[in-house]
């Protein structure tokens, strides 16, 4: 294998755990909430506007929700 093959190949992609796909729900929710705090006074597009506010509000909702969940399993000895 020359290096230039090296770099071409490309890693094994893993597979989402549940603990993972849990995760990125809290991370997604954190990140729109950030944006939106700091650049909500400039977004002009109104609908674009609501449409981000809503998906925060929904996202939070689920984070909420996924934080309980994992909680919940963590306590019970872990994630099956």
């Amino acid at each position: 294998m020359t290096d230039r093959d090296h770099f071409t190949e490309s890693a094994p992609e893993l597979l989402p755990t549940p603990l993972s796909v849990v995760y990125s729900i809290v991370e997604d929710a954190q990140r729109y909430k950030d944006y939106l705090g700091e650049n909500a006074q400039g977004i002009y597009d109104q609908e674009l506007s609501d449409f981000l506010l809503e998906l925060r509000d929904e996202t939070s909702t689920r984070a909420k929700r996924a934080e309980d969940l994992l909680a919940q399993r963590l306590a019970d000895g872990g994630v099956h």
